[in-house]
């Protein structure tokens, strides 16, 4: 049993994520079709009083979206903000494996509306995830593991019925964007450090931005106990436009993920730039920066620096 797990759960509701009536696309390599609609799964997970700062923890749900060459993307959105000045971690815990982290999920910032959702492409088939016998934490923090904020069973732990999820492009189009190291008067990664932002193609409506940042530990990109937050900024005003996932430090992948409500095409035509700050509460110690869309060629890419191994578009 995971030391952070609190409590056993009920069983957990389908909650059918409302992103619209989908189907499938070609792939020789998953063996779907055309007419073969994707699926897609929700899970509740329950807030959870605990010891730290949020002690009444915070609901929120768990949605795992099919994807073509056996890739799952499993996106994950808080009930409300968290005001905490950190961001949250999370994983997929294995119970036959006592409680060890099975699979790193990307990170969700609670301070803002904009921010409480993340967005992780496994490589794992939908059969695979959906069939796991296991659990999702979400934690305080990175450098406060031990209280577990949020907490719900999946796969075979919990009653799950297949409903019809991403209507995928086929040979979605990509690009990505390399992101500078930013020398800043921060006590982690002060040198800066170099990573990539890649941006996909989803859907007609939906994008997935991924950011990397280079490994620079064995831990991770900078094997700090924070995560490290990142936006997308008007080139105009400086303001944030889009709200990504945090990288976690300590995430030896050193990525993450976040679903833009926007088109491809409008995402690669943006005039703007990303940002990847030291953390939550040292926003203005910028780590790695970018210029993305109209201010920068990009390049047609999959491999987005640090993908996470896998063969599928997504990486």
């Amino acid at each position: 049993m995971d030391a952070f797990r609190t409590s056993t759960l009920p069983i957990l509701c389908l909650l059918p994520l409302a992103l619209g009536v989908l189907a499938g696309c070609d792939s020789s390599d998953s063996g779907m079709n055309a007419d073969q609609p994707l699926r897609q799964v929700s899970y509740d997970l329950s807030a959870q009083p605990n010891d730290g700062a949020l002690s009444d923890g915070v609901s929120a749900t768990a949605t795992f979206q099919e994807l073509p060459d056996n890739q799952t993307l499993v996106t994950l959105e808080l009930d409300n903000t968290t005001n905490a000045g950190v961001t949250h971690p999370a994983h997929i815990h294995s119970y036959s494996d006592d409680g060890n982290i099975a699979y790193r999920l990307s990170p969700i910032d609670g301070t803002n509306q904009k921010g409480i959702t993340s967005a992780r492409v496994v490589n794992s088939s939908f059969e695979q995830l959906t069939g796991f016998d296991g659990y999702i934490n979400i934690h305080e923090s990175a450098a406060n593991l031990g209280n577990v904020v949020a907490q719900g069973d999946i796969g075979a732990n919990a009653d799950v019925q297949t409903s019809e999820g991403l209507t995928v492009i086929n040979s979605p189009d990509s690009k990505a964007y390399p992101l500078s190291a930013n020398p800043n008067d921060g006590s982690v990664a002060s040198n800066g450090i170099p990573g990539t932002v890649q941006i996909t193609e989803l859907t007609g409506s939906l994008t997935l931005v991924q950011v990397s940042l280079d490994p620079g530990t064995e831990n991770g990109a900078t094997g700090a106990s924070v995560s490290h937050p990142a936006h997308i900024h008007r080139s105009s005003d400086g303001e944030i436009k889009y709200y990504l996932s945090p990288v976690s430090g300590l995430d030896p992948d050193a990525r993450s993920g976040k679903l833009v409500e926007e088109s491809y095409d409008t995402l690669v035509g943006f005039n703007g730039y990303v940002n990847v700050h030291q953390s939550a509460a040292k926003l203005k110690n910028v780590v790695a920066q970018g210029d993305i869309g109209a201010n920068a060629s990009g390049g047609d890419g999959g491999d987005g620096g640090g993908g996470g191994g896998g063969d599928g578009p997504y990486n």
